[in-house]
């Protein structure tokens, strides 16, 4: 397996701006970092983030079975990956923003 440079140098640098920028974000905020909230708020949004991918997973499962589309193991990994981190963000954001 030959891996290109280019890629792997870039997702090094997006993992090292990703670290970054989340360090800096909790430096500034006062929030505690881990409490009773937040982690009612973090289960909640694991919970539906998981309801997501079994959804998805389904959709692309039949649409394989009824010959709708035909992806690779690649693409759906990438796609899964993709709305995970999507959906658990999404989640995260709205219950923080709501009273729990």
């Amino acid at each position: 397996m030959v891996v290109d440079l280019h890629i792997l140098l870039g997702a090094i640098t997006g993992l090292a701006i990703g670290w970054s920028i989340h360090f800096i974000r909790r430096k500034r905020t006062n929030e505690p970092e881990n409490d009773e909230r937040t982690q009612k708020i973090a289960g909640k949004a694991a919970r539906n983030t998981i309801v997501v991918i079994m959804g998805m997973l389904a959709v692309i499962g039949w649409g394989d079975i009824l010959d709708l589309f035909k992806l690779e193991t690649l693409a759906v990994v990438s796609v899964v990956f993709f709305a995970l981190i999507i959906s658990m963000i999404g989640f995260l954001r709205y219950y923080n923003s709501k009273d729990v």
